[in-house]
């Protein structure tokens, strides 16, 4: 993949962790330009649905496609190449990227992480972050991945007051506006109302 936009395809997809299924027969298009909102209660499989974006977590049925190339586990590496990700604690983030002792995260995930975490952020110390200091890491997060066609975020406003969701949520649009293909999960009701499109994990359970 080459261009300077992408589409994420999801086709009759089930996802299933520790052979408990999370997610079944889901089928989505998160076109670029737009915002795609995935949302449900929590454990409805979010996190895990945005992992298989990714390629960390295989498909069970069905298939991944980005800009209409097949994503899987072992092409995955190429495609995070052109991926934002935003987890959705990023002060465990930091812990698993810059721990006093060896990280315990999978190495192929800290390869991801590490490209997105600005450099200035290093520190031996890791100490919980205040909202104000989320924003502005994730507001950095996103500058420096501008080249990124896709942006995915995980509850981007969970640790924000109402005032920074809505900031943060100004900024994904922007993000969206420039023709980046952005899938965002969320309960948030204004990140919710605001997307384009909105898949509720509900609907694709056994």
């Amino acid at each position: 993949m080459h261009k300077q936009n992408a589409m994420l395809e999801v086709k009759d997809a089930t996802i299933s962790v520790s052979g408990q299924i999370l997610i079944q027969d889901l089928s989505l298009i998160a076109p670029d330009g737009e915002i795609t909102c995935i949302t449900g209660p929590e454990g409805s499989g979010k996190t895990a649905f945005l992992r298989t974006l990714m390629g960390f977590l295989p498909v069970d049925k069905g298939f991944v496609t980005v800009d209409g190339e097949l994503l899987t586990v072992k092409s995955a590496p190429a495609f995070r190449q052109f991926m934002c990700y935003l987890p959705q604690n990023i002060d465990m983030l930091r812990n698993q990227l810059y721990p006093a002792e060896a990280t315990e995260a999978n190495p192929d995930e800290y390869g991801v992480w590490n490209t997105v975490l600005p450099s200035a952020e290093k520190t031996d110390e890791i100490k919980p972050l205040l909202p104000e200091e989320i924003y502005k890491l994730t507001h950095q997060i996103i500058q420096e991945a501008e080249d990124k066609p896709i942006l995915i975020a995980d509850e981007p406003a969970l640790h924000l007051s109402p005032e920074l969701a809505m900031e943060t949520l100004q900024l994904i649009q922007q993000q969206a506006a420039q023709g980046k293909c952005v899938l965002i999960a969320s309960r948030n009701p204004q990140f919710v109302a605001y997307a384009n499109r909105v898949i509720d994990l509900n609907k694709f359970k056994l």
